[in-house]
Parts: C-alpha cells; sequence; structure tokens
C-alpha cells in the first residue's frame, strides 16, 4: 500500500468514527479529563490523540498489520487538528 492509500483509509476511519461517536475533538477532550483525574495531572486533549498513535506505532513493533499505521496516522492528524483548536468536523 501507498503512503496516500494509508492517509486516505485513516480519512474515511476518522468519518465512519465520527458518525458512530461524535466529533473526535470532543472524545480527545473527555479522554483528557478522564486520564487528568486518574494521573492527577493536566492533559491537553491533542496529548491523547498523540498517546493513542504511540500505542498503535507500539502495536506495529509486534505485528505488521496495516490497520496500525492506518489508525496511528488518524490519531496524528486529529492530535493537529485539536491542537490548533479546529472545532470543524471532518
Amino acid at each position: 500500500m501507498k503512503a496516500a492509500d494509508y492517509l486516505s483509509e485513516a480519512k474515511a476511519i476518522i468519518g465512519d468514527r465520527q458518525e458512530d461517536y461524535g466529533h473526535p475533538t470532543d472524545t480527545m477532550q473527555r479522554t483528557a479529563r478522564l486520564w487528568e483525574a486518574y494521573l492527577e495531572m493536566p492533559i491537553a486533549p491533542h496529548q491523547v490523540a498523540v498517546c493513542m498513535a504511540m500505542v498503535k506505532i507500539a502495536r506495529s513493533m509486534d505485528s505488521n498489520k496495516a490497520d496500525n499505521w492506518i489508525d496511528a496516522a488518524g490519531y496524528v492528524a486529529i492530535a493537529a487538528q485539536t491542537q490548533e483548536g479546529d472545532d470543524l468536523y471532518v
């Protein structure tokens, strides 16, 4: 698969997940609040997406499944959008 294919698939997945779970920025904000309560330290929503991408990268060390790379690309895109404060839907 080419790089553009991974990105295209990630874009489609983000759109599909948004239909099921709502806007990704909202999810990152909710998750950040939960992590803050548990870790007792501030967490920015974009940091949640970066950490989720790192989980996918860690998984890729044991498995060369395409979905690890696709999901990581999606989380990085969500991190960038969230850090920019873009509240527009995907």
